[in-house]
């Protein structure tokens, strides 16, 4: 099988470098862009529907995804807002509400990224140690510093994980794999498709 491959920008003269951190934010959208193509093309039903052993819907993906990306880097990084109940808020990702429709939850998402990109990309100092509430900080092992950067790595480690997940969701749906949804994304259609 032929595996479609996103087009490549054209080379110019002027080649800019991509240092660390446009390099993880590439990797991010990446996974965001895979778990985008999985709600592709289906309905509200569908993509709120539980087809695979997992409890989660597409819907509940994408919304448990963009709240940990807040919380992560509109919260924690940037310090924009207040994090209150980490544990019920990290729960409350997992439910979708009867008002928030797949572009809802879309669009939501859609904020998060170019908040997330603006933090990232006006951050001087990726080695930051980020400040935890002490709610936050009895999740994790003692004495564990997280920096800007291990936060960023476990953005992209917790979209991929989801992106898989979401796969196997829509594969369950109806069949479609990741690379025909890409393929359908970029408007190729590949043999067989």
């Amino acid at each position: 099988m032929v595996v479609p491959r996103r087009e490549e920008p054209e080379v110019t003269e002027t080649v800019r470098a991509i240092d660390e951190r446009e390099v993880l934010l590439l990797m991010l959208e990446d996974q965001r862009r895979a778990v985008r193509n999985a709600v592709r093309g289906l309905g509200e039903e569908q993509a709120r529907s539980t087809p695979s052993a997992s409890q989660l819907s597409l819907a509940a993906v994408i919304k448990h995804l963009t709240q940990g990306e807040r919380m992560w880097t509109v919260v924690r990084m940037a310090e924009r807002d207040v994090e209150t109940d980490p544990q019920g808020e990290w729960m409350a990702g997992f439910q979708v509400g009867a008002d928030e429709t797949v572009p809802v939850l879309l669009a939501r998402w859609a904020e998060v990224a170019r908040a997330t990109e603006e933090i990232v990309r006006a951050e001087p100092d990726l080695d930051r140690v980020l400040e935890l509430s002490a709610e936050t900080r009895r999740w994790l092992p003692s004495g564990v510093e997280l920096t800007v950067r291990w936060a960023l790595l476990h953005l992209v480690e917790e979209s991929a994980r989801h992106a898989g997940h979401a796969d196997i969701i829509r594969e369950s749906i109806d069949g479609k794999s990741a690379w025909q949804l890409e393929a359908e994304a970029q408007g190729i259609v590949g043999p067989g498709w």
